[in-house]
């Protein structure tokens, strides 16, 4: 049977191969895993390659040629993968094809986390374990984009090719260390997370980052851009901060506001990029947001619920302060040990055991059971 090869790996992009490389992951327990997504380039994001390692031999899937992943990816399902920074790639492999894990998943990026190392990418745990020099080119491609180069393909095998070495020494790191049950909680929530849906609610989708705190009636015109954006990046295929930045949008709806009789051109900077048909529908939804009755404004968002304590801020910046000393002795980041939110959400409840301090922070037991001296000590909480 042929198979394309290149250099070190087989680039599987038929039926007939795609069914060879099947056969042969029945024989192996463990696999390196990377996935190639276009979402820098299309608004319809996807899986545009699936990269494989195991038992030394390197393989690219390509599920862009036409053919059935049905046995393939539920063969590998059953397998202990390895992958690196492994919440995007499972995020992807659900959206494309509902794929999930059946087994365990051990993250490369989070054992260095885990570990405390400071540098916790690819290329820098491949040069430090595989002494190998990994090369950023491709990076940045158009993924769905057929033919693919010999040096994307390339670049998309060396993915994979090194996870099943930084793994094992990752892991002998972690039992030395007495981490490995830190780490694997770690994996073992982000194979949940990356199973949820999306709990945002849709009508409030386009609350973008940097909206928080405008006046009602620069809301009303970031709400309509963000849909005419979003029609936009629909119609072209393209991700929305193609068609405008988060940035420029809430600085056309501030705009517009304070100049609500200037033509458009002249306007911001940017505006010169947008012509034609897309400048017309634009200029529709500003009018539409103009002409917005006071009853449909949508209504800014509460920073806090009224209903709900708030701890002070003394309190949560005495967590912070306690839980950075008690990270620099564990030589990790204080983010990965307890985030600002989950220390409000501690100082607000005040949580009397490991369990309600999960419970009402979502930390993990690792992190729990490290904080709660902390917690008791800085909140004064009695045994």
């Amino acid at each position: 049977m042929h198979l394309k090869t290149g250099r070190g790996y087989t680039y599987v992009e038929s039926a007939k191969s795609l069914a060879q490389l099947t056969e042969e992951l029945l024989a192996t327990s463990r696999v390196g895993l990377d996935t190639e997504a276009d979402s820098l380039h299309h608004y319809f994001e996807k899986v545009c390659l699936i990269q494989l390692s195991f038992s030394g031999a390197n393989y690219v899937v390509d599920p862009l040629a036409g053919f059935s992943l049905t046995e393939f990816l539920e063969v590998l399902s059953r397998k202990e993968l390895i992958l690196q920074g492994a919440d995007y790639d499972l995020r992807m492999l659900k959206k494309s094809f509902e794929f999930r894990p059946k087994t365990r998943v051990f993250d490369t990026m989070l054992a260095a986390q885990v570990l405390g190392y400071e540098k916790i990418g690819l290329a820098a745990l491949a040069e430090k374990f595989c002494g190998v020099a990994l090369s950023k080119t491709g990076q940045k491609s158009d993924w769905a984009r057929r033919p693919l180069s010999a040096k994307q393909l390339d670049y998309a095998s060396d993915d994979t090719k090194y996870l099943e070495t930084i793994a094992d020494a990752l892991a002998r790191s972690l039992r030395e260390s007495g981490r490995a049950d830190w780490h694997r909680e770690c994996c073992e929530r982000v194979v949940e997370t990356s199973g949820l849906e999306g709990k945002s609610d849709a009508k409030e989708t386009w609350r973008i980052k940097g909206s928080y705190g405008l006046a009602p009636k620069e809301l009303v015109f970031v709400r309509e851009l963000w849909k005419w954006r979003d029609e936009e990046a629909r119609r072209r295929d393209r991700p929305p901060f193609m068609i405008l930045l988060n940035e420029d949008l809430i600085e056309l709806a501030r705009w517009r506001v304070q100049s609500p009789h200037e033509p458009l051109h002249p306007g911001p900077k940017f505006m010169k990029r947008i012509t034609g048909d897309h400048l017309a529908r634009l200029e529709g939804a500003i009018r539409f947001a103009e002409n917005l009755p006071l009853s449909e404004w949508p209504v800014a968002p509460e920073r806090i619920r009224s209903r709900e304590r708030q701890p002070s801020s003394e309190k949560v910046e005495a967590l912070l302060a306690a839980c950075k000393t008690l990270a620099g002795e564990l030589k990790i980041e204080p983010c990965f040990l307890a985030s600002r939110a989950t220390l409000t959400a501690v100082a607000r409840h005040e949580p009397r055991s490991i369990e309600k301090a999960m419970e009402v922070s979502g930390m993990m037991r690792w992190q729990a059971v490290l904080m709660m001296p902390v917690i008791r000590n800085v909140l004064g909480i009695p045994e």
